[in-house]
């Protein structure tokens, strides 16, 4: 299967599913000013300082990797992504994504903006005017959560609820050693069983960010608990550099093919309580499995992909639930549009014992409306829709869904 970020075959939530060049030399900054330095700089003044820095960029080259850990009862698993971003406000603008979750190109000279997928070897163009319709393609919410990275920096200073210089330390940026102020933010939380903690690495010469580590505590019970940490380390970061037109200009390489878009987008979510739509699928070993003939018992539904971190964490806690209720009467299904070699390789290495069913041209996923991965459908005993939800589910609400649907 080609890869996808909101559609499994191609690059389309995280999702997650979150919120985030050749690297140049930057010169090495010494602290010889008192203002900055750990004993007598305020912490809260620097920050302020920091998002005034980002909202009066008119100019900028990134080079940065997001590290996504997600720690929970089901096991840990991270996802590693590389972002170049460059950026002439208002209106041109360079990404380019790749990594665990797949690779993405998106152009914008200001009056064309393209969106390049290399694994299909496709592209998108649209014109300046066209941008809010562009904005509504999966691909494109991709690139607008990697300019969140950035984003989040024009608002480093809210929300604060307590702030302290912990060091200084140098950082290793393109060739250069960087010397930075570690701060730690503790962020006001709406729920006291919640923690929110970010660790900032700021060159307080140029008021960037070289380096921060978000850390995120999910209130609920200990089988339920979720932590999240993303590591952003910067390897290349230039403030209103002189950038060339032609860095903003597409050009697609000669097997490469326009279309119009990249999927027929779907309707909306399926409704709950309304019929569970039939289909007829194979598993890995070539059974067939008709969906009506499992009425009596509770069915789950977990469409997946092997490239899609967020289908990955779910995984373990789908083969927990498989193995402990599966007496009870619920039936578990995988369904995958990849190739059926790919699927059979990743199931037999993580050793999951649940059926996963090929649907190579997208049966299930068209009659489910898939419009993003992981997506969980419960089934209840009379054959309705129970639950249906996009994105990553914790073990305690899919137990809570099952328990509804008639699994104790």
């Amino acid at each position: 299967m080609k890869r996808a970020i909101f559609n499994p075959k191609l690059l389309a939530v995280l999702v997650l599913l979150f919120v985030g060049t050749v690297a140049t030399a930057l010169p090495a900054y010494s602290f010889q000013t008192p203002d900055t330095s750990p004993s007598t700089a305020d912490p809260k003044t620097l920050l302020e300082k920091v998002a005034e820095t980002y909202r009066n960029l008119k100019a900028y080259e990134f080079d940065f990797t997001l590290v996504t850990e997600i720690r929970g009862a089901g096991g840990r698993k991270s996802v590693e992504t590389h972002i170049e971003l460059t950026n002439v406000r208002p209106d041109r603008l360079r990404i380019l994504i790749s990594g665990g979750l797949g690779e993405v190109q998106v152009y914008s000279d200001g009056a064309v903006s393209s969106v390049f997928i290399p694994a299909l070897k496709q592209y998108t163009r649209k014109t300046t005017s066209n941008a809010k319709v562009a904005a509504a393609d999966g691909v494109s919410r991709f690139a607008a959560i990697a300019m969140q990275v950035l984003e989040q920096f024009e608002r480093i200073s809210s929300s604060v609820h307590t702030a302290k210089i912990l060091q200084t330390e140098k950082l290793e940026v393109g060739d250069s050693q960087v010397e930075c102020l570690v701060i730690e933010v503790e962020l006001e939380e709406q729920d006291p069983e919640e923690k929110r903690l970010r660790t900032y690495w700021i060159d307080a010469q140029r008021n960037l960010v070289l380096k921060v580590v978000q850390f995120d505590k999910l209130s609920g019970e200990a089988t339920n608990a979720l932590e999240t940490e993303i590591t952003t380390t910067f390897r290349k970061a230039e403030s209103n550099p002189s950038i060339p037109d032609s860095t903003f200009a597409f050009k697609p390489p000669a097997d490469a093919k326009e279309v119009e878009a990249f999927r027929k987008p779907r309707p909306a979510a399926i409704e709950i309580g309304s019929e569970a739509a039939d289909f007829q699928l194979k598993d890995l070993e070539g059974r067939e499995v008709q969906l009506k003939s499992l009425r009596g018992n509770v069915v789950l539904l977990n469409f997946w992909a092997t490239w899609c971190g967020p289908c990955r964490l779910e995984m373990p806690v789908i083969e927990k639930l498989h193995q402990q209720l599966h007496g009870k009467g619920l039936r578990v299904f995988g369904v995958n549009d990849e190739e059926i070699e790919t699927i059979r390789e990743y199931v037999a290495e993580h050793e999951y014992s649940f059926p996963t069913l090929v649907d190579m041209d997208q049966q299930a996923m068209n009659l489910y409306r898939i419009r993003g991965i992981p997506t969980m459908v419960v089934i209840d005993r009379e054959g309705k829709i129970a639950q249906y939800r996009m994105g990553l589910s914790r073990e305690g609400d899919l137990r809570t869904w099952l328990r509804k649907a008639g699994i104790e």
